[in-house]
């Protein structure tokens, strides 16, 4: 299949946050998938109209990068990635898609009762490039005086500083941390990774399963989306739930309680690094079972054929005008006067 990539920056391999690259990669060994980026963009309406592509994916976000995708996708309509729910008129781009796919079983049931016509898709999201494995320590020496390197994603967009006043508290009750700078690897260079991960289902866990991917100790809200994994109070630093015997993955922390706790959590984690270790090893194996690229590309296969076969829904009464406009009006104008006929080969509703 002939796929048309929409997404903010060309996929970087490299970069354990960039899921989409990964999954991407996975794909191009049964897909034809030519990236779109906005430094290109302008040359997909001819590309298009000189040779179509099969289907379009659309990676959607809440950032200036991504804005320029809107326009394409609501002429083009194909599979939306959200890849956040935190966007404005989230109502546009699930309307004007084939499917929508989500990472979250809990966000999909909300999309699903809010929108009953939209195909709600859900596919694991994934992290780490293919064949890759972190380097796990093995009966070497875990303890010593040098400091704990945290690496913190915090997305917020009220008070980012509840991690920062954790940690300072946690310093104060004598927990040696560093965090590391913003410029570098912060999953490969640390030794505990904190996402909060909130509000809950807004935004793909990216960050945590980098941390898994890496073999590095996890902490991250508890929440619907993190409710049936084997997980660590940091309360009690007893697993969460009843009758779960699998090793804990993550440590999890309680909203109700969110700066005591994720201060709790620093300040064991600073100074077990045998527990640190375990984490990691088990978020790890939890990872290989679950989040590989290879996992999301089969769930990518079936969502990709499917949406293939559908059509794009009605467009709502009240759809503006201007969103049937791709550009290419004055073309057709002039091709009209010529009496030549316009080639017009897209998938419109």
């Amino acid at each position: 299949m002939r796929i048309a990539w929409f997404r903010h920056a060309t996929p970087d391999a490299t970069d354990a946050l960039d899921a989409g690259a990964a999954l991407i990669d996975q794909l191009r060994s049964s897909h034809d998938i030519d990236v779109i980026v906005e430094r290109n963009a302008h040359d997909f309406v001819w590309q298009h109209l000189h040779r179509p592509w099969d289907l379009y994916v659309y990676e959607l976000d809440n950032t200036p990068a991504h804005e320029f995708i809107w326009a394409y996708l609501i002429n083009y309509p194909g599979v939306v990635m959200l890849r956040s729910t935190d966007l404005p008129h989230l109502r546009v781009p699930l309307l004007a898609s084939r499917s929508v796919v989500t990472s979250n079983a809990a966000n999909a049931e909300l999309l699903r009762a809010r929108y009953p016509d939209v195909h709600i898709r859900v596919a694991p999201i994934c992290s780490g490039p293919r064949g890759t494995a972190p380097h796990l320590e093995s009966g070497a020496d875990l303890t010593g005086p040098r400091a704990t390197r945290i690496a913190v994603f915090d997305r917020r967009p009220w008070d980012g500083a509840v991690v920062e006043r954790a940690i300072q508290r946690a310093r104060d009750a004598g927990a040696t941390v560093q965090l590391l700078e913003p410029d570098s690897d912060l999953v490969a260079g640390c030794d505990l990774v904190i996402a909060p991960g909130w509000p809950p289902f807004h935004d793909a866990p990216t960050a945590v399963f980098a941390g898994m991917a890496a073999g590095k100790a996890v902490v991250t809200t508890e929440m619907d989306a993190t409710a049936e994994w084997p997980a660590m109070d940091p309360q009690t630093w007893r697993p969460r739930g009843i009758g779960i015997s699998d090793p804990p993955i993550a440590v999890t922390i309680d909203a109700r309680d969110e700066e005591h706790s994720l201060m709790l959590a620093i300040r064991r984690l600073s100074s077990d690094a045998v527990l640190r270790e375990q984490l990691g090893r088990a978020g790890h194996h939890w990872w290989k079972n679950h989040a590989t690229p290879v996992h999301a590309a089969a769930a990518w296969e079936q969502i990709l054929e499917e949406a293939v076969r559908l059509s794009p829904l009605p467009r709502p009464d009240d759809w503006p005008k201007e969103f049937g406009e791709d550009g290419t009006e004055l073309a057709r104008e002039i091709l009209t006067e010529f009496g030549l006929p316009p080639s017009d080969t897209q998938a419109r509703s």
